[in-house]
């Protein structure tokens, strides 16, 4: 897993804003302690479902998480998408095929298929390259958000 200073520095300030101990957060979050603790401690970025779920909880976008954007604004989407759905309308709007998005961002299609087909989700690397090529912001493709803006 990825290590951020940034990343660090922004749940950090966001725990220390919080009125929750940090021993209930993690249950309060619906993550493990460790995940926090080593988030805390070394600035390890968590998996995305793990980093959905800290964003969820503070009503923060997945960048401004991150420490990539100082733009605090985030709208929840009224109702909740899931990266399949998104990444079936992206790829239809922009008339393109699951082939051609894995073709031009250099990957396996069987990455693609093995996602939607199972319903996981792709590692944050991925996320970023997808969200960029479409030109979303990473809670849109997420389903997190109906703002497509990209965070900056």
């Amino acid at each position: 897993m990825p290590i951020s200073k940034k990343f660090q520095d922004r749940i950090t300030d966001l725990v220390e804003d919080c009125e929750e101990n940090k021993s209930t957060l993690p249950k309060l979050i619906g993550i493990d302690y460790r995940s926090l603790s080593n988030a805390l401690n070394y600035g390890i970025v968590p998996t995305p479902r793990i980093l959905i779920r800290i964003a969820d909880y503070f009503n923060v976008s997945i960048k401004y998480l991150l420490g990539t954007s100082a733009d605090v604004y985030f709208m929840k989407a009224p109702t909740k998408s899931n990266f399949k759905t998104r990444f079936e309308l992206l790829c239809n709007e922009n008339k393109v095929s699951h082939y051609k998005v894995s073709k031009d961002l250099h990957f396996e299609n069987s990455y693609i298929t093995h996602w939607i087909q199972n319903n996981y989700l792709p590692s944050l690397e991925f996320l970023e390259l997808i969200s960029d090529y479409f030109k979303v912001s990473i809670d849109y493709l997420l389903g997190r958000t109906d703002d497509r803006k990209l965070y900056e």
